[in-house]
Parts: C-alpha cells; sequence; structure tokens
C-alpha cells in the first residue's frame, strides 16, 4: 500500500471522522470498539446489540417500534457506506470492508461509530481505466456486504428488505450530488471528473434488483429553494417515532410524508 504525504492522510482521516465518524486505525492492534460487523451475523450477538439500540432510542425490540429500529440501523450503517465512498472517491483510497475488520460502537443515542483500516490506495496519474475498475469492483464487494446484514437485521427486527435498501441508496445518491456540487469538495477538474465516473458506476442501473444504490429518487422542486440538490427518500425511516416529549425525533428533512412547505422551512432553517 502506498504511504500518504502526511497532510494527504491528515486531511482524509479528519473529514472521514467529521462527517462519517469513521476512524481508521493505523495499527494491527484490535479495536476499542466492542462491537465487530461479523457479530450482526451472528444471531445472539445481533440481537443484543439490536436491543441496546433500541433501548437507547426508547423501542423496543420485537415489540413498539421495533420495525423503526431495523430502518434505522439501514440509514445510519449506511454512514460507513458513504466512507468507503468518500475515501475512494476524493481519496483514491479503498477502505477495509472485510466483516472482522470493521469495528463499531454505539453512541447512547441509537447511532453508530465505525473504525476500519486502509487496504490500497491509488497513485496519482495511475491508469484510469484500472481505477474504473476497481471502483466498479469495489461497489460488487460493498453490495455483497451489505446484503447479509441488511437481512439479518431485517429478519430480527420486521423491518423490509426492500425499505432499508431504498435508504441506503438515498444517502449514497445524496452523497454523490452533494460532492459534485460543491466545488470545496471536488477543487480541481480531474477530481470532478473522477467522482462523476464513480457515480456512473455505483448509480448504475443495468443490474437493477433489490441490492441496488440505483433506486429511483425523487428531487425536491420548490420555487423557494434555491440551494443544492434535495432527494427525497422513498420511505420513511420511522424516525418520528423515537422519543417522545420535548425529546421527539420528527419528521426528517428528507421524509416522504412531509409537504412541500414544511420541506422547504426544515430546509431554510437547518
Amino acid at each position: 500500500m502506498r504511504r500518504y504525504p502526511r497532510h494527504d492522510y491528515s486531511e482524509m482521516s479528519e473529514a472521514l471522522q467529521q462527517f462519517f465518524v469513521t476512524t481508521i486505525r493505523v495499527d494491527c492492534d484490535d479495536s476499542k470498539y466492542p462491537f465487530r460487523v461479523k457479530d450482526l451475523l451472528n444471531d445472539e450477538k445481533r440481537n443484543s446489540i439490536l436491543h441496546e439500540q433500541a433501548v437507547q432510542q426508547g423501542l423496543q425490540l420485537g415489540g413498539r417500534g421495533s420495525v423503526a429500529v431495523g430502518t434505522l440501523f439501514a440509514k445510519r450503517y449506511s454512514v460507513f457506506v458513504m466512507s468507503v465512498i468518500s475515501a475512494f472517491s476524493l481519496y483514491d483510497t479503498t477502505l477495509s470492508i472485510a466483516d472482522d475488520d470493521v469495528w463499531f460502537e454505539l453512541n447512547g443515542a441509537g447511532g453508530m461509530r465505525y473504525e476500519t483500516s486502509l487496504e490500497s490506495t491509488f497513485l496519482e496519474g495511475e491508469d484510469p481505466v484500472q481505477r474504473r475498475s476497481e471502483s466498479g469492483l469495489l461497489k460488487k464487494r460493498v453490495l455483497l456486504h451489505l446484503e447479509p446484514v441488511l437481512r439479518a437485521v431485517a429478519v430480527a427486527t420486521g423491518a423490509s428488505d426492500k425499505v432499508m435498501w431504498s435508504l441506503v441508496a438515498h444517502n449514497v445518491q445524496q452523497l454523490y450530488a452533494r460532492m459534485i456540487n460543491d466545488q470545496s469538495i471536488w477543487k480541481t477538474d480531474q477530481r470532478l471528473a473522477q467522482i462523476k465516473e464513480d457515480q456512473s458506476i455505483w448509480l448504475d442501473r443495468q443490474n437493477d434488483n433489490a441490492c441496488t444504490f440505483a433506486n429511483e429518487q425523487q428531487c425536491f422542486e420548490h420555487s423557494g429553494w434555491q440551494g443544492p440538490p434535495f432527494l427525497i427518500r422513498r420511505y420513511c425511516c420511522l424516525a418520528y417515532q423515537v422519543g417522545s416529549g420535548s425529546h421527539a425525533h420528527g419528521y426528517c428533512n428528507s421524509c416522504p410524508k412531509l409537504d412541500s412547505e414544511s420541506r422547504l422551512r426544515k430546509l431554510l432553517h437547518q
């Protein structure tokens, strides 16, 4: 694996931590986080993790809000997926997605923080054909990584696989929309071209099925909204079921349950 110039590695590490609560492990020691992704494929360990998430959100696994535990898991785990995509599209780096190499912890509110290691990096100016091939391979690997995890959580919570995949796809598509429409992110024309090429690969509908990042999402349109493209989820993540009273969550900005005027107000005051 190529060694980073110190400023390049620091920039990527800080960005992944800030935007995707994902830490890069720099040595071979075990993580300080208590869970590995492969724990989610073990019935007893998975149910224990999901039970704790439910408790932190005021929900009940197998009871009130059980489905919400599953849909919110998918939405939150998509944050790690976005860290993998960002590392590749912005820094030409592949993060490890091995089930026993990705660790996580619960943050006390039902969310998760992640840790993984670097797998490989590209040299600047490396063969663009090879890079495109690696982008497609990484996409396939992430889909294969996600499929058993989401399926296991769906079975344990009663959540719909279709809804869970759609929630992940929404965040992936919104991530690419944000990267492409914010020059402070892509900085150079060459990087923008690479991001657009990766987007075309990751959102390719050629082999469209339930396990995909290419689910069609509606773009918010309103005369009062002059901001960047904002995608509306196809399904509610059920976050509004979390908490009660002054701690109630309410509808997300991207929730399909919101009417147009309510969504605009939320976006303008976020």
